[in-house]
């Protein structure tokens, strides 16, 4: 923390505390001890002891309701760090909500404050009863908090006055203006510009740095492609040498002449044409052989048709001599049934015979086939009977099924009507509650502008307000001039350094 001070402190306390800097830490020790001792038995006493420059120890009250219009007032007790201290060393501190403080109008010895060294008022010594059946406990009774954490941190600029004192800036009232007007500012601007210089440089030299990488990199590209040209260049020069001496060696003849009768010159594009023919030799042999393989597929093809043709008339030549066999056992296997049932000779002729001749013997035969001819009309009346009620079942077992499915759709088709009702009911009642309610809506919404356009101009909470001015910091009124430190128990301190 003595890394902070700033040094107008410093030289402040040379200049004033002269023999400070000369104490060994066993003196300062002692110092503290007493200051310590005698800060317990003030305290022990109910009384307030306030340090100028250090702060002030006092005690914190706090009302608990018990019932019957009772309540028991706990007390603790409290440090109050002098916000000069620490706005000196930059100290941070975490701010505690405070039931209540008791106010200098009830101390009863009352204590002088310093307004250069203190900017807090100074508690009272002793509580006094009160009337409404509350009673004091003491503070050992009580178990005391946490110190509260404290860390280092820079120096806030002083914050703006307000305009109830004719300057630009928040709201604030007296006290507030007072102190916040005898904090003395720490200035980062030499050491903003100084590491504003010290980053500059290291970009500097980090661009310096790359560009020389840049240039080592270009000079590198440059003396590789410097090599491989000589390369190129050397290469090209023993080609262009090897063919200067081949050419020496073996010098080209025309291959032109001119001559006074020469014969017809081929044409320009012999090379071409000799080309030429010989695709089209090679399109011919082609072809050739094309048809030579299609004249032998279709030979083959006609082969394996005769082949096949000929299969074909074995196959029905063989067919034919077997029905016509078949044909012949079948009119064999007839005559032979007409020899073994071979009918009665005609009878002998007798001349003028009065029985008959013809019809003797037909009454048996005509009996058994009529007894033949009744059992097979039996039999088939039996198979058309069986038959018909085969139908007629099967009929009805239809038309059961028909009925079946008949009903099961029009249950179906009933189902879907009903869905299909409760549907558009259900719409329609949607329908109809969404109305209401969009009607509802405009009512109110109407019933709204029309009472915003009867309401006069302060209907706004903002524009109320304006009426009830409070201080930014410690919430009071902007006419506060610290007469008082009695809060309501719903209020808690803003801006104190606490120590409980």
């Amino acid at each position: 923390m003595l890394d902070t001070i700033v040094p107008s402190v410093q030289d402040l306390g040379r200049q004033v505390l002269p023999t400070l800097l000369s104490l060994s830490q066993e003196e300062v020790s002692a110092i503290w001890a007493n200051v310590s001792e005698f800060v317990e038995r003030q305290l022990s006493l109910h009384k307030g002891v306030q340090i100028p420059g250090l702060g002030t120890f006092t005690f914190m009250r706090q009302k608990l309701e018990v019932g019957n219009n009772k309540f028991i007032l706990i007390q603790r007790p409290m440090f109050i760090m002098a916000e000069k201290l620490v706005q000196i060393h930059g100290l941070k501190q975490n701010k505690i909500y405070i039931p209540e403080i008791l106010s200098p109008k009830r101390l009863r010895d009352k204590q002088a404050i310093s307004p250069p060294k203190m900017t807090s008022a100074t508690l009272p010594n002793k509580l006094e009863r009160n009337g409404s059946g509350g009673k004091i406990m003491n503070p050992e009774s009580l178990s005391s908090p946490g110190c509260l954490k404290s860390e280092m941190k820079p120096k806030l600029s002083p914050v703006p006055t307000c305009q109830d004192h004719n300057k630009a800036g928040q709201e604030m009232c007296y006290v507030c203006l007072q102190r916040a007007q005898r904090n003395s500012p720490l200035c980062y601007s030499e050491e903003r510009k100084r590491r504003e210089i010290e980053d500059e440089r290291l970009i500097q030299q980090y661009q310096i740095l790359k560009d020389q990488e840049a240039l080592l990199k270009q000079q590198m590209r440059s003396l590789s492609n410097r090599e491989q040209n000589q390369k190129n260049a050397a290469y090209n020069l023993g080609v262009a040498e090897a063919i200067r001496i081949h050419k020496n060696e073996k010098p080209e003849f025309y291959k032109s002449f001119l001559f006074d009768k020469r014969p017809l010159s081929p044409e320009i594009n012999a090379l071409k044409q000799e080309e030429y023919s010989q695709n089209l030799l090679k399109q011919m042999d082609n072809r050739r052989e094309k048809e030579i393989k299609q004249r032998q597929n279709r030979e083959l093809m006609e082969r394996l048709e005769q082949v096949q043709l000929t299969e074909e008339l074995a196959a029905q030549r063989a067919q034919y001599i077997k029905d016509k066999m078949e044909e012949t056992q079948c009119y064999k296997r007839a005559l032979d049934a007409q020899i073994k049932n071979k009918p009665l000779q005609l009878p002998m002729f007798e001349p003028d015979s009065s029985e008959p001749i013809f019809g003797k013997d037909e009454g048996e035969l005509m009996v058994e086939k009529q007894k033949q001819e009744q059992n097979y009309m039996k039999h088939q009346l039996e198979a058309a009977a069986s038959h018909r009620r085969r139908t007629i079942l099967q009929q009805l077992v239809e038309q059961k099924r028909d009925l079946q499915m008949l009903r099961r759709t029009q249950r179906e088709r009933l189902a879907d009507r009903n869905a299909e009702l409760e549907r558009v009911n259900r719409i329609n009642q949607s329908l109809q509650e969404d109305w209401e309610s969009s009607a509802a809506m405009k009512r109110q919404r109407d019933l709204e502008e029309k009472a915003f356009e009867r309401a006069s101009d302060k209907l706004f909470l903002l524009d109320q307000c304006e009426k009830y001015r409070r201080c930014k910091q410690c919430q009071r009124r902007t006419s506060n001039v610290g007469e008082s430190n009695l809060w309501p128990l719903n209020k808690h301190l803003h801006g104190s350094r606490l120590f409980i």
